[in-house]
């Protein structure tokens, strides 16, 4: 008897520490807003406001990963920084999809505003699959839908931002019209007569639309995609690597770097990495641990239990308003609290 009482005990204290991590994290994320609008509206006042340029592509079914994006974006800005979002939509995108989004901009206005773009049915029939649809090929095409953009940061719905991004914005592309974090499947432009050569993943982007119109590269990327519509085996990926291969180079891995599940699948994913291009082993590691963006790529990402950073995941949905419809929608794992 004696023996079961300590193993609840144990049990009891192990749960109560988690609760009060889980609520620390919690209230400094709720502290950070409070913070940030006052610190706003003094810069506002003083007109020291950068504005960032900010992309997302989703569909109903992704609006919950994208508004707990958001969330983390506009609560990790800086006092000066403004995000312009644009959400690029599919042509069936409902009302209530757009409210729950729109809830960022009417919470945190004084950080962000999010303007709707419907896609309508541009892009429809090319080849997609089950775990990725039609919209991802939405910012192909973000350089003639935003005209008077120069740069402008892509962020897929499955990311996670811990810091302001104005370094990432006034980054020197060094000629380069993308940036993106180093991939390690080199199938999606092997067929197309590339070897050994850059291979970006696409979650995270920093896109010169300026550089891309310039070099005609939204006409290039039209007759590429008529040409192989049925070979895009990576969707917008295999265009990207393959259309723009001269024009594209790797952005430093904290902007990015995936959530691995653990240290081998991490030293997997550099090994295979073409080694003229390879991140540097240090500041791999260092951006695993202090990452700028986190890139969630695995399927349902977002309550893995063997995910390094889904506490953190959690964390910022609870600050959505959202927080039980999302729990409601996810099999949230057994070791997160619900309070």
């Amino acid at each position: 008897m004696d023996f079961i009482k300590i193993i609840k005990f144990i049990i009891f204290i192990h749960l109560s520490l988690l609760l009060f991590e889980l609520e620390s994290n919690y209230i400094k994320i709720k502290y950070l807003s409070i913070k940030a609008k006052e610190q706003h509206e003094i810069h506002k006042l003083n007109k020291k406001i950068l504005t960032i340029p900010i992309a997302y592509a989703t569909d109903n079914n992704y609006i919950y990963p994208t508004i707990v994006s958001m969330t983390s974006l506009v609560l990790n800005a800086a006092n000066y920084t403004f995000y312009d979002i644009y959400v690029l939509h599919s042509p069936d995108f409902k009302e209530e999809s757009k409210q729950v989004l729109k809830s960022v901009e009417d919470k945190y206005h004084y950080i962000c505003q999010i303007t709707f773009i419907n896609m309508m049915n541009l892009y429809k029939g090319l080849y997609i699959n089950s775990k990725i649809p039609v919209t991802s090929y939405y910012r192909l095409s973000l350089q003639d839908i935003l005209p008077d953009i120069n740069r402008i940061i892509y962020l897929d719905g499955d990311t996670l931002v811990f810091q302001d991004l104005k370094e990432l914005i006034e980054l020197d592309m060094k000629g380069n019209v993308i940036l993106g974090f180093l991939d390690s499947i080199p199938e999606a432009i092997e067929s197309f007569g590339f070897k050994n050569a850059t291979v970006l993943n696409c979650g995270v982007l920093l896109m010169d639309l300026d550089a891309i119109r310039k070099y005609g590269y939204a006409k290039k990327m039209e007759d590429f995609i008529s040409k192989n519509k049925h070979r895009l085996n990576q969707q917008d990926q295999t265009v990207i690597n393959v259309v723009m291969q001269d024009r594209i180079a790797p952005i430093p891995p904290k902007f990015g770097i995936w959530d691995f599940d653990g240290k081998k699948v991490k030293n997997e994913h550099l090994e295979r990495q073409w080694p003229k291009l390879r991140y540097n082993k240090t500041e791999f590691d260092y951006a695993y641990n202090h990452p700028a963006i986190i890139h969630f790529v695995w399927p349902k990402p977002f309550w893995r239990l063997k995910s390094k950073y889904y506490y953190k995941w959690w964390d910022y949905a609870r600050t959505t308003g959202y927080y039980y419809k999302i729990m409601f929608k996810s099999p949230i794992p057994s070791d997160v609290i619900i309070v």
